[in-house]
């Protein structure tokens, strides 16, 4: 489940800022929910407000990407194996997208308003650079649990650590 997992930095003032150069190649122009074997990968996107998003088709069949949430309604049409069509998302939010075809395809793409955030390593560790020195709200998100949300202060040269417990109930085969 840990690539399922956001983490992420708040404040109004991070939000208000230009990402630093440092941090410019952690948002590639346009990110990828491939659709292949039946499902979207990845199961979950983080991007920065005003990036795009691209849905290619890898499955020999038809998909219909759509999404009915507030931040973004959007619905692809249906398009063969080997066609991509994308989505720029312009407002923050979680946008849960599916597919007209495959009722039980299903996405998620975290709009971010600020460059800081991560999804976990399959040890669960993540490490965000660059953040100016100040006091934020770090948040550990799941689409199954509520958010934890942690304060976190950033003093300059210095590294700051910060742990999340994220209760998820395991999964009937205990995976």
């Amino acid at each position: 489940e840990m690539q399922n997992v956001v983490v992420y930095l708040e404040s109004e003032d991070l939000s208000r800022a230009e990402a630093p150069a440092s941090n410019a190649p952690r948002q590639a122009p346009i990110q990828v929910i491939r659709q292949e074997n039946l499902a979207f990968v990845p199961h979950v996107l983080p991007i920065l407000k005003g990036s795009s998003v691209g849905f290619p088709n890898s499955d020999p069949i038809f998909h219909n990407v759509f999404s009915l949430s507030h931040a973004a309604s959007f619905d692809l049409g249906r398009y063969p194996k080997g066609a991509t069509k994308s989505v720029r998302f312009n407002e923050p939010g979680t946008i849960k997208v599916f597919c007209h075809v495959h009722s039980d395809m299903s996405a998620v793409v975290m709009v971010l308003d600020n460059p800081y955030f991560v999804t976990p390593d399959a040890k669960g560790r993540y490490r965000i650079d660059g953040i100016p020195p100040g006091e934020y709200r770090a948040i550990g998100w799941h689409e199954r649990a509520r958010p934890v949300r942690r304060m976190v202060r950033i003093e300059p040269g210095a590294t700051t650590l910060r742990d999340f417990s994220i209760p998820l109930a395991e999964a009937a085969d205990g995976g």
